[in-house]
């Protein structure tokens, strides 16, 4: 099959809405920088996919055999495994192959965002509009912390809703982070950058506390205090042994716990006020945090 010369914005949406819409089962926004996660299963058979201006990073997560693949750097055959691993750069061509049925999932990452991610992060041997992962795309590899974070994406119940951009952006960050150590580990970790002083952890939480209800990112908690969301990660964990998801979740159950000892407001409207995707999200954090569903913890009390 052979897409239409359409101009897409991204791998996503050939498979969103172009000539493999057919076979896509799930397709979700990731974070706040217009990534997506795309899940497809296809028949054997060739599969022509046009120039887009994203990275992808697909995961083959069923059907073996053979695969021919071509990721703009030379075409190359070879089996392909579940657990196997390739890396589209921007506005490739590409062509795959295979002998047998498959399944896979990829992540659609902006060139942008890649870009933005690297140079934030002080990493000048991948720079540049379209930084280029060298040997990631010239044939399938393996990385085990990877596969754990595509994997995370798709477990996360807030994927896809603006409540998830958090968690999404987090584990962007650290996608692209893995990227760069596995395609050029000759480079030098990033400076850790400064630390984030008691004020300025106080500005964070205040903002944290007066956003709680609405959906935000890691973009703009360093915004909060000047820093790139790759410098504010790491300087963040580092001053207070948590993740930023991690903190604005207790900050959220703390408050739903507020409001649950208060009064008699519905469930539906505790977990809106506090910032959950819906009622089934907040009662699974919560329950996580806790030890009992909110109906339970508020009946105890």
């Amino acid at each position: 099959m052979q897409p239409q010369a359409d101009t897409y914005r991204s791998l996503a949406e050939v498979y969103g809405h172009g000539a493999y819409a057919a076979y896509a089962s799930a397709i979700a926004l990731a974070g706040s920088g217009g990534a997506a996660l795309v899940r497809f299963a296809q028949p054997a058979g060739e599969f022509p996919d046009p120039p887009t201006p994203d990275y992808t990073l697909a995961i083959n997560e069923a059907g073996g055999g053979r695969m021919r693949l071509d990721l703009g750097a030379g075409r190359w055959e070879t089996a392909f495994r579940p657990g196997d691993l390739a890396l589209k750069p921007p506005d490739a061509t590409t062509f795959a192959a295979a002998d047998t049925p498959h399944r896979k999932s990829f992540l659609s990452l902006p060139a942008g965002l890649v870009a933005g991610i690297l140079a934030g992060g002080g990493l000048p041997g991948l720079a540049g509009t379209a930084p280029d992962f060298r040997r990631l795309h010239a044939g399938p590899f393996r990385c085990g912390q990877l596969t754990a974070l595509l994997d995370a994406l798709w477990r996360e119940p807030s994927l896809g809703t603006p409540q998830g951009r958090l968690f999404g952006d987090g584990i962007l960050l650290a996608v692209v982070a893995t990227l760069a150590r596995h395609a050029r580990p000759d480079l030098a970790p990033a400076p850790r950058g400064p630390a984030l002083s008691r004020g300025r952890i106080d500005r964070v939480r205040a903002y944290v506390d007066a956003h709680l209800a609405e959906a935000f990112g890691i973009g703009d908690l360093a915004a909060v205090v000047g820093l790139s969301p790759w410098h504010f990660s790491r300087a963040f964990k580092a001053a207070t042994g948590r993740t930023p998801r991690a903190f604005v979740t207790a900050r959220r159950v703390e408050r739903a716990k507020a409001l649950l000892a208060d009064g008699d407001l519905p469930l539906s409207e505790v977990a809106q006020a506090c910032g959950f995707a819906d009622q089934a999200h907040f009662s699974t954090i919560f329950r996580r945090h806790a030890g009992l569903p909110p109906g339970a913890w508020r009946r105890a009390l």
